[in-house]
């Protein structure tokens, strides 16, 4: 390992590759072909000692992208880049994201306008959910999150405020009673994008319901879901697509999906009396797409599937 300066910050002192960037630490699996050639290339330290490269084991994928993300330094704009690999990320225990502006993507994964490829697959082993989210201005985009049945995928506590989670897929994973997939508390995810651009689907279980897949709760002022797209089948059944009770909540512009009569919405937003939904499109009968808010200033331009596309303000 040679120590040299940070290559993708400074040169000279001088700050280059983005304005306010921070470090960029990378995570790569072991296993992979290409590791060898990619270690010596890339390989090396910051003055302080701190590798730019975090190696992967198969099997617990979680120890080097924690200590990717504990290299990170809150407020600094670090930048956590995990590198594609044929095979899953394994996890054996939940990933902490716990200082604020850090991000953590896998650049492979994006360029879909919804969802993500499975550059990256991230796939929990043991019963828990993949993320915790516990402070603001948090990044998270470009990976194909699997589900450990019936567990959150990405759990919000309170106090985060201001999250990006976006160009992410959400393999849904159900067998009995499942968790929301984005479960906020308090008022985490306030004054932010919850989640957008993100795709949820159908893949593990059949007939089986979940209460709510993305829940925000009253706390969170300001919080928003925008154009994300959930596709049910399988028999499942979601009883809440997005439930969002915030004071200027925003649910806007998400498509709700069904294959054919293979799954089934209870609702596909919910609403607190003070959010609203606006240009939300549905393959759901009347009444189905939207409930909550307030009448007359709530909902604009939501189109469900009856008769071939409705407008729904009720």
């Amino acid at each position: 390992m040679t120590t040299v300066g940070d290559p993708l910050y400074e040169l000279g002192g001088i700050p280059v590759g983005g304005l306010g960037r921070g470090r960029v630490f990378r995570v790569i699996k072991t296993n992979e072909a290409r590791y060898n050639d990619f270690m010596e290339h890339a390989q090396g330290a910051y003055p302080d000692g701190v590798p730019f490269v975090f190696p992967a084991s198969p099997t617990a994928g979680n120890v080097a992208i924690q200590a990717a993300l504990d290299a990170c330094v809150e407020g600094r704009n670090d930048f956590v880049v995990l590198e594609p690999s044929d095979s899953d990320y394994d996890i054996s225990a939940v990933i902490n994201l716990n200082k604020k502006a850090i991000h953590l993507i896998c650049p492979a994964g994006l360029g879909y306008d919804v969802g993500s490829t499975n550059a990256c697959r991230i796939h929990p082993t043991a019963s828990a959910a993949i993320f915790a989210v516990s402070d603001s201005a948090i990044e998270i985009a470009g990976l194909f999150l699997k589900q450990y049945a019936d567990k959150s995928q990405i759990t919000i506590a309170a106090g985060a405020y201001a999250l990006n989670i976006h160009h992410n897929f959400f393999q849904l994973n159900w067998s009995a009673a499942p968790e929301p997939s984005v479960a906020c508390a308090g008022d985490g995810g306030a004054w932010g994008e919850v989640v957008h651009h993100c795709l949820f689907e159908s893949s593990g279980g059949d007939d089986v319901t979940c209460a709510v897949l993305v829940n925000i709760l009253s706390g969170a002022t300001g919080a928003r879901c925008d154009h994300n797209e959930i596709f049910m089948g399988d028999g499942n059944i979601c009883t809440i697509g997005i439930s969002n009770a915030a004071t200027k909540g925003m649910v806007n512009d998400n498509k709700f999906m069904t294959a054919g009569a293979d799954g089934s919405f209870g609702h596909c937003i919910a609403l607190g009396s003070y959010g609203v939904a606006i240009g939300n499109r549905g393959t759901v009968p009347d009444s189905i797409l939207v409930t909550g808010g307030a009448a007359g200033t709530s909902l604009s331009d939501n189109m469900n599937g009856a008769s071939g596309g409705l407008i729904d303000e009720a």
